[in-house]
């Protein structure tokens, strides 16, 4: 029977249709928590998404790594079940259950069958309650995240990132790796654990979304059930605002690599800023757009300079940035490099042309409903909308706001935005002939 309901589970996620006419309902628990809901009965099968604001940024300084240890321990036992127990509980209902820390926030989902709604989310309030942190799951997990550092530490690109993000970003928590050092990750013990449960995981921090086979009603009860009993409150999050580093420079991670691995970042804009959807077009079209972007087109149909090339808008709670990456030999680094600083000015000196938006947009305007092709889809975009602070009638508001968009606005934001002189660049590999470069110093 638990194969047949995991089977059932599968087969009925990916059967799943879309959410229909994407109704967002806001619903308050009797206990006053609230949560955003896409109601669909089309397949009965439940999923929630939920976030608490605080991710890996606010992790103590020795302590790194803390908010990635706890995201692997929260199935691990809790309350009365010890991991076997846990694990053998979340078999027996066929529910998916997971957690993630990124920067900014620390986040969880569930989906299981409609049928099985109540005892999933008890069995969610138990492991956000009453987590255990044994020593054999604690020590289990920390040894896996120790074995990614190493390999992070191997690896030229993640140590590229890492000297990027120091240059660009300095001495902010946005700058230290997300799973931590060996020596902070190796520090961290059950009362670290238990002060994260404590100080992150309270109401005042909560964001809910849920989607599929319930109604609001049910939802409600539910919602108390699973965060009726966090704290109220936890401590304030006093971070400051971030300004990156506007000095362009080009530093060298010496590595006996025959590809040249190149990132690259420049001060952006934050989600909040109205020239958003201005500057995802520009970036769509510089380089966000795959084989349809002019970096694309240069580097690698043009001159067959690199296999790919992609630029991304970076938008966290306290900075923006403007992002990318390519692999070339270590002979062409110097060439292209050249060639990404020429586009990088021409797109800010005159802009996208309206072939080149028109495409843009309409990608932008299609790709969205994707978002919505299964119920945990749908709960995980609620809660993006949600913790991002755009408004409960966002997707309403989003195709105007796109389609709005001129040329004129693009080409105002592309001048506003781009600026090669304060690229950031390092290159992991030993690349020739690249004026201007120095060695970097590892964080």
């Amino acid at each position: 029977m638990m194969r047949l309901a995991t089977f059932l589970l599968a087969a009925l996620v990916f059967a799943a249709a879309p959410a229909r006419a994407a109704e967002i309902q806001r619903v308050v628990s009797p206990g006053g928590i609230e949560a955003w809901l896409i109601e669909d009965d089309a397949v009965p099968i439940f999923s929630l998404a939920f976030g608490f604001r605080g991710g890996s940024a606010l992790d103590p300084k020795g302590k790194e790594g803390l908010a990635q240890l706890a995201s692997g321990l929260f199935d691990e036992g809790a309350g009365e079940l010890d991991s076997a127990a846990f694990q053998q509980r979340l078999a027996e209902l066929g529910m998916d259950f997971s957690f993630n820390a990124a920067s900014d926030d620390f986040s969880g989902r569930l989906r299981v069958l409609t049928e099985h709604a109540e005892p999933a989310i008890d069995l969610l309030a138990l492991a956000l309650t009453q987590p255990r942190f044994d020593a054999e799951p604690v020590e289990r997990i920390r040894r896996q995240l120790l074995i990614a550092i190493e390999s992070e530490n191997r690896s030229p690109d993640a140590v590229a990132s890492r000297v990027l993000n120091k240059q660009v970003l300095g001495d902010d928590p946005y700058a230290r790796p997300d799973y931590g050092t060996q020596a902070s990750m190796s520090a961290l013990g059950a009362e670290d654990l238990k002060g994260f449960v404590r100080d992150r995981l309270t109401r005042d921090r909560l964001f809910v979304a849920a989607a599929g086979d319930i109604d609001p009603k049910t939802l409600g009860l539910l919602l108390d059930r699973a965060f009726g009993a966090l704290p109220k409150t936890g401590p304030s999050i006093a971070l400051a605002e971030v300004t990156p580093n506007e000095t362009g420079s080009v530093l060298v991670v010496e590595r006996d690599i025959p590809q040249a691995s190149i990132i690259f970042a420049q001060p952006g804009l934050k989600r909040d800023d109205p020239d958003f959807f201005a500057a995802y077009l520009m970036n769509y079209t510089l380089g966000g757009g795959g084989f349809s972007s002019r970096l694309m087109t240069e580097l690698r149909e043009k001159r067959g300079l690199t296999y790919g090339v992609s630029t991304d808008l970076v938008t966290l709670d306290r900075v923006g940035l403007i992002t990318g990456h390519f692999e070339t030999g270590n002979d062409k680094v110097a060439e292209t490099l050249k060639i990404l600083r020429a586009e990088w000015q021409r797109m800010a000196r005159e802009g996208p042309t309206e072939a080149e938006l028109a495409s843009a947009k309409d990608y932008l305007l299609g790709y969205y409903p994707r978002n919505l092709t299964t119920t945990s889809r749908t709960a995980d975009t609620l809660l993006g909308i949600q913790m991002a602070d755009l408004g409960i009638d966002y997707m309403e508001r989003r195709q105007a706001e796109i389609a709005a968009v001129t040329l004129e606005d693009v080409r105002r934001v592309a001048g506003r935005l781009l600026d090669d002189s304060a690229l950031s660049i390092v290159i992991a590999g030993q690349p020739v002939g690249v004026e201007g470069s120095v060695p970097a110093t590892l964080p």
